[in-house]
């Protein structure tokens, strides 16, 4: 008996189709994958534990204070990737300072193998997101401000606290130790490794008495790649010493809310004297229920969407009896690694022009001020299922199957849009020591040593696996 086709079901949107066709090639979502088995020779393990055997718990904790103690806000890197090359050179490590103005650029290490295998680019960002001090950072710390966003580092048992100790000093003390190791260890290599600690990470735009409108948002990633430092596969870094293989977008969007100005005293508009700042304030509350809705629409397998409006301006502390013509919302939205940013962008242009509609008389406006790709590589790729082998040595774990840590917006989005295959090593290391008014919230401090070894450890064991063997056994067609 003849048996009636399936329909096929024509998605409604170029998301929605991108969506589908995600969901298609993993039905199960793809947080979890299966570990392919790739032996490593007994030479190749000896390697590998040489290497480690450089490792040091006490080395990472005086490094970290080192490269913390020195001041290096986006755009202003060069002082500590002077340090990370001075560093290298005085191991005999052919490195080199990458400039790209006179107070910014990357720090570069190379290891040339002989010719046939691939070259791997091991990077991560070495940038502060702040200055560490309320006149340039305001109170987004506190008042006082909190001394996990302090400097000079304090050293607390095995931990790091200070200014970027752990995101991104910590995981630049990684790659630093990382690439000791195998230079003492004397691994030869078949490949080519580009070790570079990149200026110019952070999520953020220049700040309006920065003349240098380009310091931020990957710079030093675009400008590495650009100038020859890139490679067959990437080691990305930050915090932590797991393994995840995609990660969102980012767009920032301004909103502005019009009306006119109005005087406290003014008995002509009794009624409604704030409507600027009360429409803000609607619209922070639609965008909070509109959340829901986006979240669950576009989830798919391990991307959870966000949004979150955290800026806001509008009027003078010194005039509170006025209220303003104009008032601003700052908002941060992810998207999914198979969304572009345009197509993220009508998402929310669908959003906001519904929200203004539900409100007679509202006046807004709206833009997009920054668009960030993000990605994903394939989990079967060479590099993910060595970086994952290299996790699973560093846990004792022989388990058949691996569950990735996932990931938010970085340079990681920009490198696979480039068309790198990347691993990203981070998360899955707790700090069982950070003290409790650093845990309580979010910080960018408190690097524990241990957890830089493990993440050096993991980073060692890919870069073996990978550099000692021809293109051809790594998957290469060249």
């Amino acid at each position: 008996m003849a048996t009636k086709a399936k329909a096929r079901v024509r998605p409604a949107s170029m998301q929605a189709a991108h969506r589908h066709a995600y969901l298609e090639h993993w039905p199960d979502g793809p947080r979890t994958v299966r570990v392919r088995r790739v032996p490593l020779s007994a030479q190749q393990r000896r390697w590998i534990e040489q290497a480690w055997a450089y490792l040091d718990v006490k080395k990472a904790i005086d490094l970290d204070v080192d490269l913390t103690n020195i001041y290096s806000p986006t755009g202003f890197e060069r002082e500590v990737n002077g340090y990370i090359v001075d560093y290298w050179k005085r191991l005999g490590i052919d490195a080199f300072y990458q400039e790209m103005d006179p107070t910014q650029g990357n720090a570069v290490g190379r290891f040339k193998g002989s010719g046939d295998g691939p070259t791997v680019l091991l990077c991560c960002p070495v940038d502060t997101h702040w200055k560490g001090n309320i006149a340039d950072d305001g109170l987004q710390w506190g008042d006082p401000m909190r001394r996990d966003n302090l400097r000079p580092a304090q050293v607390e048992g095995q931990t790091v606290i200070g200014l970027g100790s752990m995101n991104d000093k910590g995981m630049a003390v990684s790659i630093m130790m990382a690439v000791e190791a195998l230079q003492r260890a004397g691994v030869p290599f078949r490949g080519t490794l580009n070790a570079a600690i990149l200026a110019g990470g952070a999520p953020a735009i220049s700040t309006g008495d920065e003349p240098r409108k380009n310091i931020s948002l990957c710079a030093g990633a675009f400008h590495a790649l650009t100038r020859g430092i890139t490679g067959d596969y990437c080691l990305y870094h930050k915090p932590g010493h797991g393994v995840s293989w995609e990660e969102p977008g980012m767009l920032y969007f301004r909103i502005r809310v019009h009306g006119d100005p109005s005087y406290m005293g003014n008995e002509t508009n009794p009624e409604r004297p704030y409507r600027v700042i009360q429409d803000v304030a609607r619209i922070l509350r639609e965008l909070d229920a509109w959340y829901l809705e986006y979240r669950d629409k576009y989830a798919a397998a391990n991307f959870p969407p966000r949004i979150s409006a955290n800026g806001v301006r509008a009027g003078r502390s010194d005039k509170p009896n006025w209220s303003p013509a104009i008032a601003e919302i700052f908002l941060d939205m992810r998207q999914g690694p198979w969304m572009s940013p345009m197509e993220a962008k009508y998402v929310f242009d669908d959003a906001m022009r519904g929200i203004v509609g539900k409100y007679p008389g509202m006046r807004a406006e709206w833009e997009m001020y920054t668009a960030m790709p993000g990605g994903r590589t394939d989990p079967d790729n060479w590099i993910i299922q060595s970086a994952i082998r290299g996790a699973q040595t560093v846990d004792g774990s022989t388990s058949e199957t691996y569950e990735t840590t996932g990931g938010g917006q970085t340079e990681a989005g920009v490198l696979r849009t480039w068309g790198l295959p990347t691993a990203r090593i981070a998360g899955r290391d707790p700090n069982p020591e950070l003290p409790g008014d650093i845990a309580k919230g979010f910080t960018m401090s408190g690097a524990y040593g241990p957890n830089l070894v493990k993440a050096s450890k993991t980073m060692i064991h890919a870069i073996v696996d990978t550099l000692t063997r021809s293109r051809e056994e790594t998957g290469l067609a060249y």
